[in-house]
């Protein structure tokens, strides 16, 4: 199993966009076949920050989940309009 522990800041005045965005990735990333979990949260002391936690089966699924057309659209596409910073961390289990 492959986690990846994500935190984003939102760029200043672009929070709900950030939000609507990352609500649509969630929803089709969550259909892939290797995807364990995908959830994201967002801070109640911070409407900026969020942060997504995210399991795969093996790195093969994260693989196919970073070639996905979602990704492409909503990562690639329009997360640098969005966000301002993105601190993302890997973990393997015990």
């Amino acid at each position: 199993m492959i986690c990846l522990a994500v935190t984003l800041i939102a760029r200043p005045g672009f929070e709900d966009r950030a939000a609507e965005c990352f609500q649509k990735l969630t929803e089709q990333s969550r259909t892939e076949p290797g995807c364990l979990m995908y959830q994201f949260h967002r801070s109640p002391d911070d409407p900026r920050k969020f942060f997504v936690y995210e399991q795969y089966v093996d790195e093969a699924a994260l693989q196919e989940h970073n070639n996905s057309g979602h990704y492409a659209l909503y990562v690639r596409g329009q997360f640098p309009s969005l966000v301002e910073s993105a601190d993302l961390v890997k973990y393997v289990p015990l």
